[in-house]
């Protein structure tokens, strides 16, 4: 990763985001029609949601995109139901909150999150909450 994409990683981690952020700009994506969900769609979209605030609408961006592809995965069976027609997945309430704490990683540009800290973070949120 080259310095310059590194310092914003760093910055877009230390960026406070919360499930609820997380939730609406998940809402709102999926209210979008499929053909205009691609990449710029979505920054245009967050750049509504969160005017005024361009590393929060892209920190919220990269942590949709890295809690997508842990569910995409299959490392959270017990946490994300199947999809639905519109696109969506039921995604309990500890993975929003892991996903609005979890260090974001990147490889190539790409974000992640490392998924056994991270499903032991749900875990632990779980346990807090009485659910697990």
């Amino acid at each position: 990763m080259s310095n310059t994409f590194s310092n914003v990683a760093a910055r877009l981690n230390a960026t406070r985001v919360t499930a609820d952020g997380l939730l609406l700009a998940s809402s709102e994506v999926h209210k979008l029609p499929l053909e205009d969900r691609g990449w710029e769609d979505r920054l245009h979209l967050m750049a509504r949601l969160f005017k005024g605030e361009p590393e929060k609408g892209l920190a919220i961006e990269y942590r949709l995109m890295a809690m997508s592809t842990l569910v995409a995965s299959g490392t959270l069976p017990h946490w994300a139901l199947p999809e639905a027609p519109n696109g969506s997945v039921h995604i309990a309430e500890p993975v929003w909150l892991a996903a609005a704490t979890e260090p974001v990683l990147f490889k190539e540009q790409k974000a992640f999150f490392e998924p056994k800290c991270f499903l032991k973070c749900v875990l632990s949120l779980a346990e807090s909450d009485g659910h697990a």
